[in-house]
């Protein structure tokens, strides 16, 4: 469990600077002090983030000590406006692996500090009860996976590509043990040329909402067959299920 050290957004491209001002770079360390893994999160408001659960190890996801959040990050080789260190983590009391995959996919992270919106990021939009997004909707992904196909890297620069919602009926036939759940959705493209992987956990996807974009779904795992594949999406939690759980801890005017 916990990431991969690569990651992949399959047919990504560079995104423009500053597109995604909500999206922070998680660093994650083991004991050794050596960087291990990594995982995408987006901010919330002024003291928490939201991202997979899967992120963590059960041993690491207690060493909040071993969590760096990078805000305002675009290039990874060049300084971000703000490196931040976590109070805690609050993983779903449900997560669970099952299967290849996992249920209940979901943390939040408080930050140790509180941010600063007129010099740092933003806060993400979040899913309301009238939304209403599918396979005709404008998404997008984005993160710092590579556009590799074959041997994914960390990307230096972050990526983002444009993806679509399935239709619930072809995800149920996809995964047909993770789709009985009404927590999780999927995308990919059609024809398996653009499509988060195994490593981009957490990155959001986000949906167009007028001149807006909401966050409705968290990465949390690929196809085993292959994320490049035609009909080989990848499964998001849903975050409009998690409204309960994403409230009671955070205040979301």
């Amino acid at each position: 469990m916990g990431a991969a050290v690569g990651s992949s957004i399959i047919g990504g491209e560079e995104a423009p600077e500053g597109k995604w001002p909500w999206l922070v770079y998680l660093d994650i360390v083991t004991d050794s002090g050596k960087r291990k893994w990594h995982c995408s999160g987006t901010i919330l408001n002024e003291m928490w983030v939201l991202t997979a659960g899967r992120c963590w190890d059960d041993e690491l996801w207690t060493r909040w000590d071993r969590t760096g959040v990078w805000i305002g990050t675009h290039d990874l080789d060049m300084p971000s406006k703000r490196y931040m260190k976590v109070d805690r983590i609050q993983r779903s009391r449900d997560f669970k692996p099952e299967g290849k995959g996992f249920v209940n996919d979901i943390a939040l992270i408080k930050l140790n500090k509180t941010l600063n919106f007129f010099k740092e990021g933003a806060k993400v939009k979040l899913p309301t009860d009238d939304d209403t997004f599918d396979a005709s909707s404008e998404c997008w992904i984005a993160g710092w996976g590579g556009d590799s196909k074959s041997e994914p890297t960390t990307a230096r620069v972050l990526q983002q590509a444009k993806i679509s919602i399935l239709p619930q009926e072809r995800c149920n036939s996809l995964f047909p043990n993770t789709m009985e759940q009404r927590n999780v959705m999927c995308a990919g493209d059609a024809k398996g040329q653009k499509s988060a992987c195994d490593g981009d956990y957490g990155d959001p996807l986000m949906c167009r909402r007028g001149n807006d974009f909401v966050q409705v779904g968290i990465m949390s795992f690929g196809t085993p067959d292959g994320c490049n594949k035609p009909d080989g999406p990848s499964i998001y939690t849903r975050v409009s299920s998690y409204m309960g759980f994403i409230k009671a801890y955070i205040n979301i005017r």
